[in-house]
């Protein structure tokens, strides 16, 4: 018996409908922290030093292929032991190879073997937080770079009960995306936050439409399968009770990771595929 397939109108509907809804909803577990715990948690997270950026690059001799990472502390996070973190890598890896930006950088790398592939990392919580404070000066070094590929993994740290607050965020945010658009071939893509939150998903698509780039949605992983947040990864192999603070189990683990990379990598090889 044959099998039925949607036609293309009737899936393109169901995949919004699926899209607003997992938006909608917010996570048990983000739901239940409460404000003053969340405030206390998050000043210890944030009361890190993190590099303007870390790079790293393979033993490659052929071209030269650069990804560049503007994220937050998903994408990296120093050593913290005030709240039980042992890694410089995005949180809550189990270790730096396992976090989504190494996962994506392996498999450029895999598609590209031939390539001397780069990866530069910026942490932007900052942005998040006090996107007043951005101008083009602040990126340059980062717009030097020359990046082949651009992640912006933002939004988790934006206010997304302040109306202001967010249309500010999302003003913004489409002036840094435009100030990494160049005459050449650039592959760029933003992200929906990986906490789901309607507001917020609206802001960054409507920058995503705005500046012409690809979208990645993230806030569907923990609706569908909780064991995206490391706390509730089943086989995650490293101690959960050394961490201090709430906060870091709500990040992905291993497995939320590498779902991440995937989405990412699904959107980028299509370019990859493009290069010579």
């Amino acid at each position: 018996m044959p099998q039925s397939k949607l036609k293309r109108p009737t899936a393109i509907i169901l995949l919004i409908i699926l899209f607003n809804w997992s938006c909608a909803i917010k996570p048990k577990e983000v739901a239940n922290i409460s404000k003053k715990k969340e405030g206390d948690m998050l000043g210890q997270m944030n009361n890190v030093f993190i590099p303007s950026y870390i790079d790293t690059c393979n033993n490659g001799m052929g071209k030269e292929l650069k990804l560049l990472i503007i994220g937050n502390s998903l994408s990296y996070h120093g050593i913290a032991p005030g709240i039980g973190w042992y890694h410089n890598s995005g949180m809550a890896a189990s270790e730096k190879e396992n976090d989504y930006a190494h996962q994506l950088f392996q498999s450029i790398q895999v598609k590209r073997p031939n390539h001397k592939v780069c990866m530069r990392i910026s942490n932007f919580a900052k942005f998040e937080r006090e996107p007043k404070g951005w101008n083009a000066q602040t990126v340059k070094e980062l717009q030097d770079y020359n990046p082949d590929i651009v992640v912006f993994q933002l939004g988790e740290n934006v206010d997304g009960e302040n109306a202001s607050v967010l249309a500010l965020f999302g003003k913004q945010y489409i002036n840094l995306i435009d100030s990494f658009k160049s005459d050449n071939q650039r592959h760029i893509v933003a992200t929906t936050p990986f906490f789901p939150s309607l507001e917020k998903n609206k802001i960054i698509q409507q920058a995503a439409i705005a500046t012409g780039i690809h979208l990645v949605d993230l806030s569907h992983l923990t609706l569908i399968d909780p064991e995206n947040y490391a706390k509730n990864e089943t086989d995650y192999p490293e101690e959960k009770n050394d961490w201090k603070v709430d906060g870091i189990g709500i990040h992905p683990g291993d497995k939320g990771m590498q779902n991440i990379a995937n989405l990412l990598f699904i959107s980028i090889q299509p370019f990859l595929d493009s290069k010579n």
